[in-house]
């Protein structure tokens, strides 16, 4: 069968940036990984692929900056990959422009994300999340991220902190809170 997505969109080979003891860290535009990812129509958890890519493709940009034209200079990426539910899914890093890098996955149960911020991030979450959890933001839990990229918990450490969200609504309104403390979306 044609593949009639070629037609439209360019298929690149993910630009590999490091190698970890099973463990590879690449760079990659996320419509493009999701175009060569697409999980098989017969996965009953396929229509959930296409609903964190939306999600993080579209969603999260327009809460996070201020113009289409600016989202599209801070696009989210495909840093790396875990599997879930026998589906193949994205490690996404995303960057802001005051410098804080995220880096997500969801894996249909809960999202988990690790901030690394140039300075302290002095926010009331409102409960979004535990700031003293530590069980559940181990490397193990935080499939498919860099190793460096799993942080300890917000409590003891303001600037580098990994969190675990269980929907979609709290990552929008963890991402949003961000974006309100630090005047993400404000046109300069």
């Amino acid at each position: 069968m044609y593949d009639y997505r070629k037609m439209f969109y360019s298929v690149a080979e993910p630009k590999k940036i490091g190698d970890k003891k099973m463990e590879t860290v690449f760079e990659q535009d996320l419509q493009e990984w999701a175009n060569a990812n697409e999980p098989a129509e017969n996965l009953l958890w396929g229509d959930g692929y296409w609903h964190q890519i939306i999600f993080m493709r579209d969603t999260i940009p327009s809460i996070l900056f201020p113009s289409y034209k600016e989202a599209q200079k801070y696009k989210p990426i495909v840093i790396s990959t875990h599997t879930s539910k026998s589906i193949r899914l994205p490690v996404y890093q995303q960057e802001l422009k005051n410098g804080i890098k995220l880096t997500m996955r969801y894996n249909f149960y809960n999202w988990k994300i690790s901030v690394d911020s140039p300075i302290d991030i002095e926010v009331d979450f409102l409960g979004l999340f535990d700031p003293e959890e530590k069980d559940n933001i181990q490397s193990i839990f935080c499939e498919g991220f860099p190793q460096n990229a799993v942080y300890g918990c917000y409590a003891e450490n303001r600037r580098q902190f990994t969190v675990e969200l269980s929907s979609d609504y709290k990552v929008f309104t963890f991402l949003w809170i961000l974006s309100e403390e630090f005047g993400l979306r404000k046109k300069p």
